[in-house]
C-alpha cells in the first residue's frame, strides 16, 4: 500500500514537472519574447557582465543556458567577439534569438542535459532563469561539467529567504495545492486575457517559478569541495560580496560565481 502511494507522488511530482516544461516552452516564452527587450540592459545586468569580463579576459567561449532571444547578455558578448552559445527549452525564442543574432550558436536543449562536452566552455552563467528550473541541482552540475577547470559558472537565485518573496511562493503553492477550487477563478481571469490579446496563457494551474534557499546551493557546492563567491543585488542594482554565510533575508537574489 505505501508503496503504491509513493508510486502515485512520483506520477503526480514527474506531471508537475513535465507541466512546467511545457509552459515555459509553450506559453511563457509568448509572454517573455517582448517583455524582455522592454525592461532593457539593467545596471543589475551591466555589473554581472562586468564580473564576467573581469575574470575571463578579452575572449572566450561562453554558453548562456536559458538564452532566451539573447537580449541583453549573449547580444553584448558576441559583439565584443566572444564565441557565444546558447541554449533554451523554448523553440519560439530560440529561434528569434537566430534572426537577430545569427553569430551566436543556439540550440534548443534542456538546461538539465546540456548537448555538449565536457569541459568546453571557459564560462557558462544563468541569470534571470533559474527558479523556473525543476530541478536546479541538476543545472547547476551540467553548467560545472561543460566548463574548463578554473572557468566561471555563475548564476543567480531568487532568495526564498526574503519574506517578501516567500510569501509570494506559498502564496503560489497554496492556489496549486488547491487547484480544483480556484479553477472558476482561473478560467475567467484567461477569458480576460484572451479578449485583451495577453500573450502567454495556461489553462493549468501551476507553480512554474520556484525559488531556492541560499543554503542549498551553499551545501551541495561544500560537499562537493568546489570553489565560490556568493554576492548580493542590492536594491540600486549593485552586485555586492558577501564574505560571511548568511540567510541574506534582506536580499531578493543572491549571485554565486564558481571557480570550477
Amino acid at each position: 500500500m505505501l508503496s503504491g502511494l509513493l508510486k502515485k507522488v512520483n506520477m503526480k511530482s514527474k506531471e508537475n514537472i513535465s507541466d512546467r516544461k511545457k509552459y515555459m516552452s509553450n506559453a511563457y516564452s509568448k509572454f517573455w519574447i517582448n517583455v524582455r527587450e522592454k525592461k532593457g540592459f539593467q545596471k543589475y545586468d551591466k555589473n554581472l557582465v562586468r564580473y564576467i569580463i573581469k575574470n575571463l579576459g578579452s575572449g572566450g567561449r561562453l554558453l548562456e543556458v536559458a538564452i532566451g532571444t539573447g537580449y541583453p547578455f549573449a547580444d553584448y558578448f558576441q559583439k565584443k567577439g566572444y564565441d557565444v552559445y546558447g541554449i533554451d527549452i523554448s523553440p519560439l525564442l530560440v529561434e528569434k534569438c537566430k534572426k537577430i543574432n545569427p553569430n551566436i550558436n543556439c540550440t534548443v536543449s534542456d538546461a538539465e542535459r546540456l548537448p555538449y562536452k565536457d569541459n568546453y566552455f571557459d564560462a557558462t552563467y544563468c541569470f534571470h532563469s533559474t527558479w523556473y528550473f525543476p530541478d536546479l541541482i541538476k543545472v547547476i552540475s551540467e553548467m560545472i561539467r561543460v566548463t574548463v577547470p578554473k572557468g566561471l559558472v555563475i548564476f543567480d537565485i531568487m532568495n526564498l529567504n526574503n519574506r517578501i518573496i516567500y510569501k509570494n511562493y506559498h502564496k503560489n503553492l497554496n492556489r496549486y495545492n488547491y487547484r480544483y477550487l480556484y479553477y472558476p477563478v482561473h478560467f475567467f481571469k484567461n477569458i480576460i486575457k484572451i479578449i485583451l490579446n495577453y500573450k502567454g496563457i495556461s489553462w493549468k494551474i501551476l507553480v512554474y517559478s520556484t525559488p531556492t534557499k541560499p543554503e542549498d546551493i551553499i551545501n551541495f557546492l561544500n560537499e562537493k569541495k568546489i570553489s565560490y563567491k556568493i554576492f548580493v543585488r542590492r536594491e540600486d542594482e549593485s552586485i555586492e560580496f558577501q564574505n560571511k554565510i548568511s540567510s541574506f533575508e534582506n536580499y531578493f537574489k543572491v549571485v554565486f560565481a564558481i571557480s570550477k
